[in-house]
């Protein structure tokens, strides 16, 4: 078979020559490389995100080297992006350098996002085709990761064993594990192409059958969050296609499969039962030490903290410091003192109140609202081109934004690097997508 350029096959679509035509190469083979193993192999995201950094970093350099006018024009939102991708870092070391907290640690998972600018920098700079980079890689990394299943049950059973029965694996937590499968799950959702065509056809199938794949082991975790974006990005199928009818026929297959895994993962009706009951408890005072009472506790704590050093936050001086030691003791139960100091809030909101006070909120709100509107603005005035992008990417964005309401997805170094390279990449398709030639 004749090997067919980069740009026939519509992944890229500006020319490049000499070393660049090798590095936007590499850099497409990274780009692929990086989802896929998330499931499978821990640390490898970590890894490959680092050598992606390094390539995207080296055809900057080598663009502005090489380049004797530019090539490419930016507009003022491109600037933005990159700006919302170094505020979270930027506050945690202010936070750090105003309470005189140094934790190198601390600054790495943020470091992260900074980073992905390089990604976003290198899908614009060469028209990468982001989507269909992803279309590739994430029923790649579900397979892989069903493989996984299979051949590596003795890991699974001892991380399960770990979590008290609920499915995790030894490099990935139950939550998070839910909230990536979930957003895998969707993103293939927001893939589907209603056509009449029979290669649509089969791709819808092979779409939603990953969808329903990945939502059933999401519910096997047992956790709860992610399940909430579900229903609000199952409208994707109501306003991505034009041909009404289709679209119904294909919203009641994916309704059903959705109701279907529902009613027979027993497991998944308990915990939205316990849910219930664990918020009817708290209410009445009579058990605080549950999942959902010690979260509530964790965010009247950040509030409590917030109020006490509003502008910079604490860094990493707020277990250490008397006073709030003597707080914690008399107002909150030893289980959220013992899990909010050593496992973390939980919320990245909480997280970043408490690490760097108002600045820290500002942070959170410019990392998770800038692609969040981006996405909604495009969708809303943009041509028929970029929609695809634009659903995919409120697909991870409200994932994300849910999951982060009951676990810190900015904490992890893993967790970060597959954010800020899902963000970068597709706000960086979009982008170039919608600019005027």
């Amino acid at each position: 078979m004749k090997f067919q350029p980069l740009h026939q096959w519509g992944i890229i679509n500006t020319p490049t020559r000499g070393f660049g035509t090798i590095l936007s190469y590499v850099i497409v083979a990274l780009l692929i490389a990086l989802p896929i193993f998330f499931f499978s192999i821990g640390g490898a995201t970590t890894r490959i995100a680092i050598a992606t950094y390094l390539a995207c970093l080296i055809a900057l350099i080598f663009n502005a080297i090489t380049s004797n006018k530019p090539t490419t024009t930016y507009p003022k939102l491109y600037w933005w992006v990159i700006f919302s991708l170094w505020t979270y870092f930027l506050a945690t070391g202010i936070s750090q350098i105003a309470n005189q907290s140094f934790v190198p640690n601390r600054l790495d998972a943020p470091s992260r996002l900074v980073f992905s600018g390089l990604i976003f920098y290198a899908v614009y700079h060469y028209r990468i085709n982001f989507i269909k980079i992803l279309k590739l890689a994430i029923p790649i990394s579900i397979i892989l990761f069903l493989l996984f299943l299979t051949f590596k049950n003795d890991q699974v059973v001892f991380a399960k064993s770990m979590w008290n029965g609920r499915l995790s694996l030894p490099f990935i937590d139950p939550i998070l594990l839910s909230a990536w499968l979930t957003c895998f799950g969707l993103l293939c959702l927001s893939f589907i192409n209603i056509q009449l065509k029979a290669s649509s056809i089969f791709k819808n199938t092979f779409f939603i059958a990953t969808f329903v794949t990945t939502i059933y082991i999401a519910l096997l975790t047992l956790s709860r969050t992610s399940w909430l974006a579900i229903p609000l990005l199952a409208s994707i199928l109501i306003f991505n296609q034009k041909n009404k009818w289709l679209k119904i026929g294909f919203i009641l297959i994916t309704a059903l499969c959705i109701f279907y895994l529902i009613n027979h993962v027993s497991s998944s009706l308990a915990r939205i039962d316990q849910a219930v009951l664990e918020i009817k408890n708290y209410v009445n005072g009579s058990a605080k030490e549950t999942s959902v009472g010690v979260r509530i506790d964790m965010g009247i704590l950040a509030f409590k903290a917030l109020t006490l050093k509003p502008v910079f936050g604490w860094s990493e001086n707020l277990f250490i410091t008397p006073e709030i030691a003597n707080h914690l003791v008399t107002h909150y139960t030893s289980t959220t003192i013992f899990l909010a100091k050593h496992t973390g809030f939980h919320n990245d909101f909480y997280a970043a109140i408490v690490r760097s006070g108002s600045l820290g909120a500002l942070a959170y709100a410019i990392t998770f609202i800038t692609p969040l509107l981006l996405f909604l603005y495009y969708l809303i005035k943009s041509n028929a081109y970029s929609r695809p992008g634009c659903f995919s990417g409120l697909a991870v964005i409200i994932t994300c934004i849910v999951t982060s309401m009951t676990a810190e997805i900015l904490a992890y170094k893993y967790s970060v690097s597959l954010f800020g390279y899902l963000i970068a990449g597709i706000m960086a398709q979009v982008l170039w997508q919608n600019q005027k030639s």
